[in-house]
C-alpha cells in the first residue's frame, strides 16, 4: 500500500472529522468535543491517547507507539468568536490525517499527534504550545511539523515575539462633583499609563517592527463616580525576543511610575506566555517544498521571505527547543483577510478537500524520505547550529 492508496481509504473520516470540529467552532481552553472526537478517532486506529495532558483538560498526546523517527505533529482546534475564522478545523484534520496514513502503511516511524488548545490565546490555557515546550514535552521527538491555512502553499514562517500584560489600577471612589479631591481616579491613572506607552514607539528602531495593541477592559460604572478600578490590557509584538523584553520593562516601569504619581496602586500581570519568534529548519522544509514539486506544486518559501512577520504564534516556541517544519496551503483567494468571517466560509472542509488531501500527501511523503534517506542527522545538525537552540 502506498500514500495514495491509504488517502484513498481514509480521506473520506478526515473530511468528516474535520467537518465536526468546523461545526463545534470552540473557543480556546473550551475545546472539549472537539478534543474528544479527535482523541477517539485516533484511538480507534490504534494510538494511544492521553487525555488532560500535561493537566490542561482540552490537550492530548496520542502514541502510536512504534520503534524508529520520533515525529511530531502539532494539532489546533481552537476557533473565534465568529467561527472557525482561522482554520484551525483544518490543522487538527491534517494532523490526525497524516498520523492515520502513515499508521495504516505500518513503517516504523513513532507518529505523535500533540493536541494543543488556544494558539488565539483565550483561556487558560492560552498559547499552549508555550507551555508544552517549557515542560519538556517534545523531549522525546526527533522533529516536529505543522501546518496553517493560507492564501497560497508556502514553507516556513515567520512570527512576531508577542507578550500581553493587564495593568489593573486600584484608586479610590468619590463623589465626582462634591468631592473629587478624596478620591483617586484609577481612570486618569490608566488613560495618562496608555499615552506614556504610545510615547515608546518612538524608542525602538525600525527594524525591531514594534507593534503595540490597548484596550480598556474596566473604566468606571457611572461618570458622577471617580473611578475606583481601570484595567488596561496592552498587547507587545516585535520581530526581535530580546528586544520585546526590554519594551516590556519599559511599559512595566512607566506604569508603576504614572500610578505612583495619582497615588494609586497597580497590579501588573502577564496574561498570555511569551510566543518567540520563529526558528526555520531550512532542511525540513526544504524537503516539504521538494515533495510537493513532484505533486506538481509550487511553494514559496515563507521562512526567506523579505519584510517583517504580519502575526505570532505559540508553535514559534517549539521551533526553539525541537526541530520544526511548517506548511501553509491555499484556501479561499489570494490576499483573504485571517479572522474574518470570508475565511471562516473558505476554511469549510468541503470547499478544500483536494488541497487538505494534498498537504497530508506532500507531509507523509516527507516523513517517509526522512526516515529511509535517514536525513534527521542534518535536520539535527542544522538545529543545533541554529541561535535559538536551547533558549
Amino acid at each position: 500500500m502506498n500514500v495514495d492508496e491509504a488517502l484513498d481509504k481514509l480521506f473520506p473520516d478526515v473530511i468528516d472529522l474535520s467537518k465536526k470540529i468546523y461545526s463545534y467552532a470552540e473557543l480556546g481552553s473550551d475545546e472539549i468535543k472537539s478534543s474528544r472526537v479527535l482523541s477517539e478517532y485516533l484511538e480507534k486506529r490504534g494510538f494511544r491517547v492521553e487525555r488532560n495532558y500535561r493537566d490542561m483538560k482540552t490537550a492530548f498526546r496520542a502514541d502510536n507507539g512504534h520503534k524508529g523517527l520520533r515525529v511530531g505533529l502539532l494539532a489546533e482546534y481552537d476557533a473565534l468568536p465568529n467561527g472557525h475564522s482561522c482554520g484551525h478545523n483544518l490543522i487538527s484534520a491534517w494532523a490526525a490525517g497524516t498520523a492515520v496514513v502513515l499508521n495504516l502503511l505500518g513503517e516504523n516511524i513513532n507518529i505523535k499527534v500533540y493536541g494543543t488548545p488556544s494558539e488565539e490565546a483565550i483561556g487558560p490555557y492560552a498559547g499552549s504550545k508555550c507551555l508544552l515546550a517549557d515542560m519538556g514535552s517534545f523531549k522525546d521527538t526527533d522533529f516536529v511539523l505543522g501546518v496553517h491555512p493560507d492564501d497560497r502553499w508556502a514553507v516556513g514562517s515567520k512570527a512576531l515575539a508577542d507578550i500581553t500584560l493587564e495593568l489593573r489600577f486600584h484608586g479610590k471612589s468619590a463623589h465626582g462633583a462634591d468631592s473629587p479631591e478624596k478620591g483617586i481616579n484609577a481612570l486618569d491613572a490608566a488613560v495618562a499609563t496608555y499615552n506614556v506607552i504610545n510615547s515608546l514607539r518612538g524608542w525602538a528602531k525600525l527594524d525591531k517592527h514594534l507593534v503595540v495593541g490597548m484596550i480598556f477592559t474596566e473604566s468606571g460604572r457611572a461618570t458622577n463616580v471617580i473611578p475606583e478600578r481601570a484595567t488596561l490590557q496592552v498587547e507587545m509584538r516585535s520581530t526581535s525576543t530580546e528586544f520585546l523584553g526590554k519594551f516590556e520593562n519599559k511599559v512595566r516601569d512607566a506604569a508603576m511610575g504614572v500610578a505612583s504619581a495619582y497615588g494609586a496602586d497597580i497590579t501588573i500581570e502577564q496574561i498570555t506566555p511569551l510566543y518567540k519568534t520563529y526558528i526555520n529548519n531550512r532542511t525540513l522544509n526544504s524537503l516539504l517544498k521538494e515533495n510537493l514539486a513532484k505533486m506538481n506544486i509550487n511553494a514559496e518559501d515563507a521562512g526567506s521571505e523579505e519584510g517583517f512577520a504580519s502575526g505570532s504564534t505559540d508553535e514559534a516556541n517549539v521551533s526553539w527547543v525541537v526541530p520544526t517544519g511548517h506548511l501553509d496551503f491555499p484556501i479561499g483567494y489570494p490576499g483573504i483577510p485571517g479572522h474574518s468571517d470570508e475565511f471562516r466560509e473558505a476554511a469549510n472542509p468541503d470547499k478544500v478537500e483536494n488541497v487538505l488531501r494534498n498537504a497530508i500527501k506532500a507531509t507523509a511523503l516527507t516523513i517517509l524520505q526522512i526516515a529511509k534517506e535517514n536525513k534527521i542527522r542534518q535536520i539535527k545538525d542544522e538545529f543545533e547550529n541554529s541561535d535559538g537552540n536551547g533558549q
